[in-house]
């Protein structure tokens, strides 16, 4: 879990600020369209058999397909069930369905920045984009990036369903056993609901602190 977690929180998350820093810079007819292409993967139901088929363990998966076309592998390689593989493709379908509330609260938080904030720092000595993203962009968006930060954490941490669907359950060598598989393997199907709500207060502990220390990193903004 603190491997799952300590890749996906922040990868997430500065992919969230990228995005919709880059989406911000578009004209204002593709914002919108852009938004809605990088927000459609938390709305979609079904997720996990398009992901399924692309890693399909035959030769008539996508990935293995491509690969093998390419000459990257010369044999089909078992995505969902070899252990090697499991946490990788795991993590990028986690990153590729990351961008959800805390994507839309960094576009929101780029829109409200009053624009004579920047023509201030132009007058102050800013010369570059990334002097004003820095100096400007970041600081005027605190309530956004804390929103943003408990948003990935609270994700990262408790995934349970990725590893879930898209691989058997449990995964081979428990590679994509994480701490919630592992609250909802006692609670939901031993029915040794002590143990699964301790597991899920440990777990709440672990967040409370990691939330505890991004306030401390980001408090300096919310001044």
């Amino acid at each position: 879990t603190l491997v799952f977690a300590i890749i996906t929180g922040p990868l997430s998350y500065i992919m969230c600020f990228i995005l919709a820093w880059l989406i911000n810079e578009m004209p204002r007819a593709l914002k919108s369209i852009f938004t809605f292409i990088f927000y459609a993967p938390t709305l979609a139901g079904n997720i996990y058999t398009t992901w399924q088929l692309i890693f399909s363990g035959d030769t008539y998966g996508i990935a293995n397909s491509y690969l093998l076309d390419l000459g990257i592998i010369n044999s089909a390689r078992q995505w969902l069930t070899d252990a090697n593989y499991i946490m990788g493709v795991v993590i990028v379908v986690q990153l590729w369905m990351s961008l959800g509330a805390g994507f839309l609260a960094l576009r929101a938080g780029l829109q409200g920045i009053p624009k004579d904030r920047y023509e201030a720092g132009a007058i102050e000595g800013i010369k570059n984009r990334t002097q004003q993203l820095l100096l400007v962009t970041v600081p005027a968006m605190g309530p956004q990036l804390l929103f943003a930060a408990v948003m990935q954490i609270t994700a990262s941490f408790t995934a349970g369903d990725v590893g879930r669907f898209l691989t058997a359950f449990p995964s081979t060598d428990y590679a994509a056993h994480t701490i919630m598989t592992h609250a909802y393997d006692y609670g939901s199907i031993r029915y040794e609901m002590g143990y699964s709500s301790a597991i899920c207060f440990v777990l709440f502990a672990v967040m409370l602190l990691a939330n505890w220390g991004i306030k401390k990193v980001l408090g300096k903004y919310l001044d």
